[in-house]
């Protein structure tokens, strides 16, 4: 959504739990991820998210965007077919790129849309703290010396 449409759609007061209802294959998708579908070792690894998207009422909107997303996901299927004017298409954004700044986008995401303030928070080091992954490092450095290949 553009800032206005953000605006207006808070001003109107914004619901996440009726676009949850209205669009099946996102209603889906996130049972399916309430359900420990994609997390079986861990079932409520992704509770959070759910709870922030339904009960908290989806602060940065991302429900209200699916829709629109999905739209635009079958347009970049479709054009993705086209070969030549995804090349062309490409081409023109990889040289338009020079004009994209992602720490500029984010900051004016944050401060814009998002109202957040930036954190000074140092953040965990890769592979480490990370919710779902307890112990994998050992299990993964302990299956790696046995799992060898030797058919190359």
């Amino acid at each position: 959504m553009k800032i206005e449409e953000v605006n207006a759609l808070r001003e109107k007061g914004y619901n996440s739990k009726e676009y949850y209802e209205r669009e099946p294959e996102l209603k889906r998708a996130l049972d399916q991820i309430r359900d420990g579908f994609f997390s079986p070792e861990d079932p409520n690894l992704f509770a959070d998210i759910i709870k922030h998207l339904l009960e908290l009422n989806d602060e940065y909107m991302l429900l209200a965007d699916y829709a629109e997303y999905m739209k635009a996901q079958e347009r970049v299927e479709q054009l993705y077919k086209n070969h030549i004017e995804w090349t062309k298409k490409s081409l023109l954004n990889i040289a338009a790129a020079g004009k994209f700044s992602s720490d500029r986008a984010i900051k004016e995401y944050a401060k814009d849309i998002w109202n957040v303030k930036p954190s000074m928070k140092k953040l965990p080091e890769p592979h480490h703290g990370r919710p779902g992954i307890k112990n994998e490092i050992e299990k993964i450095e302990m299956t790696q010396s046995y799992s060898q290949r030797e058919d190359y």
